[in-house]
């Protein structure tokens, strides 16, 4: 009975050693597979829907709180304007105001001359014909600044998976031709990694665009990048 249990025993590790063995190379085998890697890239343009911008109201004088009044009812009179084309108030901000000292020279000393109070007003507008409407309203009620104006995509969701869809067909596209000239099959996927830059372009245009109904958005290009591992038959 002792016999037959070890000679039992040493079957059982020579059958599992076997097994062990014949997994690894199956391993060994698949890992050391063909493959190509290749990179493929897509892009999709579209025309932004979005404009922020700048606007700054600045007034000069001796007496601190009346400048700062003046500025604030500039500024209050622009903020319901915005309000009545339907921008929403998350869309508007206000809250950058900056009050500087005026200095001025006398002989050899240097006196304070009254001071500067600014209130700058960011502003999303998501309907971007009321652009140039609204520019001259600003301007006629005493906005001395337009600037940091930036054309981009509100939403680029869709256009980004768009962008990354056409970047997997351009690896398959180049993977495939590889694999013809290489006299080989292409097999199925591995892995995808995704590598694409988060910024886009966005489209800038000049301050001094003011002009009604002239403010074009062009076009914003989405990429997307991706680096396919493929099988080889």
């Amino acid at each position: 009975m002792r016999s037959f249990s070890f000679i039992s025993v040493i079957t059982t590790l020579s059958l599992t050693l076997l097994l062990v063995a014949g997994c690894s190379a199956q391993a060994n085998t698949a890992n050391d597979e063909d493959q190509i890697v290749v990179s493929g890239q897509g892009t999709v343009h579209v025309v932004p829907d979005t404009m922020r911008f700048s606007l700054w109201v600045e007034a000069d004088g001796h007496q601190l709180s009346p400048i700062k009044t003046q500025v604030d009812q500039i500024t209050a009179a622009i903020l319901n304007q915005l309000q009545q084309r339907d921008i929403k108030r998350e869309d508007m901000r206000s809250f950058q105001l900056a009050i500087h000292p005026k200095y001025k020279r006398e002989g050899d000393q240097t006196v304070q001359d009254g001071f500067q109070v600014s209130r700058q007003i960011d502003v999303t507008l998501r309907d971007a014909s009321n652009f140039d409407h609204l520019i001259d309203y600003a301007l006629a009620q005493g906005v001395t600044r337009v600037g940091s104006i930036q054309y981009q995509l509100g939403d680029a969701s869709e256009a980004s998976q768009q962008a990354l869809l056409r970047a997997i067909d351009d690896a398959h596209t180049k993977a495939t031709l590889i694999a013809e000239h290489s006299d080989r099959e292409l097999g199925s996927i591995i892995t995808i990694r995704e590598s694409s830059s988060n910024g886009s372009p966005v489209m800038r245009m000049a301050a001094e665009s003011r002009t009604m109904d002239v403010s074009e958005p062009g076009q914003q290009a989405i990429n997307a990048q991706v680096e396919v591992v493929f099988r080889l038959r």
